[in-house]
């Protein structure tokens, strides 16, 4: 499979509904304005769930096409552009990256019937560390959030930890690359905000919501919070060493997304390490990008 690829926040992790929903008269990128289409035959979902994203249908594969530019202020845009807000180091504990975001032209292929490689997840896979196995996903674009931005793995840089760069997230919980794609690698408000405009949460503060999904990765593995899709508690005893285990995604009303599918938790309740999935479950996730 082939991969082509603001914020005030509370000190609770919440986000002002103003946030979220701005109209578009001010030049805001929003969660009310960012373009999207749906083709008729795309799973349920990616219609529910989603925004700020393009989605059809090709053959077995469910493509997902993202221009990457969030629909909230960041202190990483341009200070020329209207989504640019002061950085907010919160209290000296966070230093912004000298990088900036640019839109880029990302599509990602999503098998409909994913493959598992057989793997076992243990600790010894999971170390967050890059290139140090060969079932790690790769750097870059892997996954999408809700609300079309970039999902990466849990790792830094080769030399350089994600436990140390995430103090380098904006107060949405992402950064840019050095060549501007902006991600996320954990728990955030971004997405817990496309749940609240859709009236799945009442709270972007992760860890609180009713119902915490983040997004998906190219080989279909589904990224989750605190909670399964429905809202029910994890059981935290059937996780692997990256938060993942297999189940039924089903949502509150009862309707069944995908059967036996494999997802991640990124929840800091159950681990303190809480980010994206390093190790790659399911088959072929060949990236390929185009950039700004």
């Amino acid at each position: 499979m082939l991969l082509i690829l603001t914020l005030a926040c509370t000190t609770s992790g919440d986000v002002p509904d103003t946030a979220i929903t701005d109209s578009a008269s001010d030049g805001l990128r929003t969660l009310d304005n960012c373009a999207a289409s749906f083709a008729a035959d795309v799973p349920a979902f990616y219609t529910t769930y989603f925004r700020c994203v393009d989605v059809s249908m090709d053959g077995d594969e469910v493509v997902i096409g993202t221009n990457d530019l969030p629909p909230h202020p960041s202190s990483y845009y341009p200070e020329s552009d209207p989504n640019w807000e002061a950085w907010d180091d919160r209290g000296g504990e966070y230093t912004q990256n000298p990088n900036s975001i640019a839109s880029q032209a990302f599509v990602l292929r999503i098998p409909a019937a994913p493959v598992a490689k057989g793997l076992t997840i243990t600790d010894a896979l999971v170390d967050l560390t890059m290139m140090t196995s060969d079932e790690e996903y790769p750097a870059g674009t892997i996954g999408v959030a809700l609300d079309g931005v970039s999902l990466y793995n849990a790792t830094a840089a080769p030399g350089d930890d994600i436990r140390d760069e995430q103090y380098g997230f904006d107060v949405w919980e992402a950064h840019p690359s050095p060549d501007s794609a902006y991600h996320h690698h954990s728990p955030n408000p971004a997405g817990l905000a496309v749940l609240v405009a859709a009236g799945f949460a009442t709270t972007t503060a992760p860890g609180a919501a009713e119902v915490e999904l983040f997004g998906i990765i190219c080989d279909g593995t589904v990224v989750l919070g605190c909670t399964e899709l429905d809202g029910t508690e994890v059981v935290s005893a059937d996780l692997d060493a990256q938060g993942g285990h297999l189940g039924d995604l089903r949502d509150a009303d009862g309707t069944t997304h995908f059967a036996g599918r494999y997802h991640t938790h990124m929840c800091t309740a159950i681990d303190e390490d809480a980010f994206t999935p390093e190790i790659q479950y399911y088959g072929s996730c060949e990236v390929a990008g185009v950039g700004p």
